[in-house]
């Protein structure tokens, strides 16, 4: 995985994921079903990243909390959990219009693409892109989502009706790994 600079401060804030590139078998076969996602950052102490992800699924809103933890490489943190572990680099940012950021368990790569906006220029795809095949992976294992302008998410930051029933056995879901839900 290769290694990028990170300046905590200057990436908090919220990004669109635009992309994703992986051999993940589920990506492949339900990547029509993909849905906008937002990811809000904030620095925590210890310099570890707080990460809050957004997505609407069959009209509720989710959002999925978990802490990246800082690592004595710069740009290279650890999202811990108790069945393996994933290694998050930020490849690649200008921290005001894009992200690559690079995720690596069991020795399985995703890349994905962020953005400011919804949106990112020709010239950031064409970044993205050649980090794909970078990686020996081609346009066959990479999926753009949908963009369905900012005011989508309203209905998570309006929202604030926690159900308590998850459609899952929480039992195995990691400590610092938290899901909210909102109707």
């Amino acid at each position: 995985l290769p290694q990028g600079p990170t300046n905590h401060s200057q990436f908090s804030g919220k990004w669109f994921l635009v992309g994703v590139a992986s051999k993940c078998d589920y990506l492949r076969e339900y990547n029509h079903q993909l849905e906008a996602t937002t990811m809000v950052v904030s620095a925590s102490e210890g310099k570890s990243l707080a990460i809050s992800t957004f997505r609407k699924l069959d009209g509720v809103c989710w959002e999925i909390k978990q802490q990246y933890h800082s690592t004595k490489a710069q740009g290279r943190f650890l999202l811990t959990s108790r069945s393996s572990n994933v290694d998050v680099v930020v490849g690649e940012t200008d921290y005001s219009s894009y992200a690559i950021l690079y995720y690596q368990k069991l020795r399985k790569i995703s890349i994905k693409l962020f953005g400011r906006s919804v949106r990112v220029s020709d010239a950031i795809v064409g970044k993205f892109e050649q980090r794909i095949t970078e990686m020996n992976m081609s346009e066959d294992f990479t999926y753009y989502f949908p963009t369905y302008g900012e005011s989508w998410l309203s209905c998570c930051s309006v929202q604030r009706g926690l159900s308590s029933s998850a459609p899952w056995d929480t039992g195995n879901v990691p400590s610092n790994f938290y899901i909210h839900v909102w109707n």
